[in-house]
């Protein structure tokens, strides 16, 4: 009897093993990492594809049962633009669960694809920026107004990331966190009284390598502040770019010379970097010494003290997006 007992639990655990198998096999993941997952994972993984099938049913049922030729040149052609992004790709739910995270993850954040999915994004974000989380994950108050029909509602912020790469090819990291600039859209559902069903993303690591090791181009220059802002070396491209040798900025604020109208923005970009670290700022008007604005959008990064490790100063790479805005009539008036 208690051999026959034996046999019968043998042979279920088989018969649950091979389903669980059979449904591995099904996820959209090669076969080498199917082949190693647990259980826990498989139901996890599953989980997650099933929500992405709810959400997204368009794009993911397209490709998803035709033919082999066709399903490799789209995931081919997919890792193409993943890596032409030079960030990763993220859906996540309205519980913070991410639904999808792309491969290229494991570039910038040293955690894999499986190891993502499925699981709570707060688990990977610093908590001090929980609620901003919370935050973009929250549709507007107007959302629920019988009047609005946009499905979509565009979402951009910063966030620390948990990064575990090695020190070498982790770039500005700190306490084991990276910022991490995301943008996207959050999709509202119109028949459930537009509730958030997810947020999709593209993250991108701030800036993509050492700040003092970027080259910089003839459209580009480079200052180093105080923490307040206030100028203490520019490179000599300011001066081809700008009108001002460095001497003349030298010992003054940034602000001084930004447009009034972009002054709210630049201090909000400000008060994010002295807060996470680094920021990529919205484009601004610098004023020209010889009239007029240029446009300018900075990549800036505090740096510490290499004894104490307080911060120090803040160092921006700085890109010039447009040749001179001159100042029309009516144009800039406040």
């Amino acid at each position: 009897m208690k051999e026959k007992s034996k046999t019968a639990a043998r042979t279920r655990r088989e018969k649950e093993n091979s389903e669980f198998y059979a449904l591995a096999r099904m996820l959209p993941l090669p076969s080498a990492i199917t082949s190693q997952l647990d259980k826990a994972s498989i139901i996890r993984l599953t989980s997650s594809y099933l929500k992405m099938r709810l959400v997204f049913p368009q794009g993911l049922g397209e490709v998803w049962g035709r033919s082999r030729s066709l399903e490799h040149t789209n995931l081919e052609l997919g890792s193409h633009l993943l890596q032409t992004l030079d960030g990763f790709i993220f859906v996540v739910a309205a519980d913070g669960k991410i639904m999808y995270i792309s491969e290229t993850a494991s570039v910038h954040l040293g955690l894999s694809q499986v190891e993502l999915t499925g699981n709570s994004i707060y688990e990977y974000v610093h908590p001090a920026d929980h609620d901003e989380m919370t935050a973009v994950l929250t549709p507007p108050p107007s959302f629920h107004s019988h009047l609005i029909h946009e499905q979509e509602v565009e979402r951009s912020f910063f966030l620390r990331m948990r990064c575990v790469l090695a020190k070498r090819n982790a770039g500005l990291t700190s306490g084991g966190y990276k910022v991490i600039h995301c943008s996207g859209y959050l999709k509202t559902s119109v028949l459930d009284c537009y509730q958030n069903v997810g947020l999709v993303a593209v993250g991108h690591t701030l800036p993509p390598s050492a700040v003092t090791e970027i080259k910089l181009h003839s459209n580009m220059f480079m200052f180093r502040a105080s923490l307040d802002m206030k100028l203490i070396f520019l490179d000599s491209r300011v001066s081809e770019l700008t009108g001002y040798e460095p001497q003349d900025l030298i010992e003054k604020t940034l602000y001084h010379h930004v447009h009034s109208c972009d002054s709210f923005h630049l201090r909000c970009a400000h008060q994010l970097l002295l807060v996470k670290g680094q920021v990529t700022t919205k484009y601004y008007r610098f004023l020209s010494k010889h009239g007029g604005w240029v446009w300018v959008q900075s990549y800036a990064t505090i740096v510490h003290n290499s004894r104490s490790s307080r911060p120090h100063c803040i160092v921006s790479v700085n890109y010039i997006l447009l040749e001179h805005v001159i100042l029309s009539s009516g144009f800039f008036d406040e």
